[in-house]
C-alpha cells in the first residue's frame, strides 16, 4: 500500500506541474497576442524603404575602393 501512496502523489505531483507549465504557456501566448495586436492597432505606420538603383559611384567611393584594395594588397603579400 506504500507503493500505490507513492505513485499516487508522484501522479498528482506530475498533474499539477504540467498544469501550471500549460496555464502558464497559454498565458504568455495569449499576452504576446495581445501586445502584437496593440502594436499593429496603436503603432506606427509601416514604412516601405526606399529602393535606389546602384549608379556610378561616386568620387569618394572610388577613394574609399582604392584605399580598400591597397589594404588587400598590403595584406596578401604579408603571406
Amino acid at each position: 500500500m506504500f507503493v500505490t501512496e507513492l505513485v499516487s502523489q508522484g501522479l498528482d505531483l506530475a498533474l499539477i506541474g504540467m498544469s501550471t507549465v500549460f496555464a502558464f504557456l497559454t498565458f504568455l501566448v495569449l499576452g504576446t497576442s495581445l501586445m502584437s495586436w496593440l502594436v499593429r492597432r496603436f503603432g506606427p505606420e509601416e514604412t516601405r524603404p526606399v529602393l535606389t538603383r546602384p549608379g556610378r559611384p561616386r568620387d569618394e567611393d572610388g577613394e574609399v575602393v582604392a584605399a580598400i584594395a591597397a589594404a588587400l594588397r598590403i595584406h596578401r603579400s604579408r603571406r
